[in-house]
């Protein structure tokens, strides 16, 4: 089997520093009560706390292929479950992971 990918190219790609991030603890959205929705049986719509999922996220674990698991205090999330990355470096490519 020929390889199409440019040298160079894969080795860069496999050097990439990876983030993997874990959702390990979610509680029905007080909001909704785990609908997802307003309740509203003429008009449902969407809730805004959860967007429509029922849930929000209590926990995360993040983990680096660089440093392995993060402590607490390098990153913050909110009950969407978006993570912010305090203490990463801007000039360094990285790929995200959700697991």
């Amino acid at each position: 089997m020929v390889s199409t990918t440019p040298p160079g190219l894969a080795d860069n790609i496999q050097s990439m520093r990876t983030i993997t991030i874990r959702y390990t603890a979610f509680r029905d959205c007080p909001n909704c009560e785990g609908r997802g929705d307003d309740g509203a049986s003429w008009r449902p719509a969407e809730c805004k706390r959860c967007r429509g999922k029922g849930t929000l996220v209590t926990n995360v674990e993040v983990e680096d292929s660089a440093q392995g698991v993060l402590p607490r205090s390098s990153y913050d999330f909110n009950a969407l479950g978006e993570v912010y990355l305090l203490d990463i470096d801007d000039e360094e490519p990285f790929e995200v992971v959700r697991a």
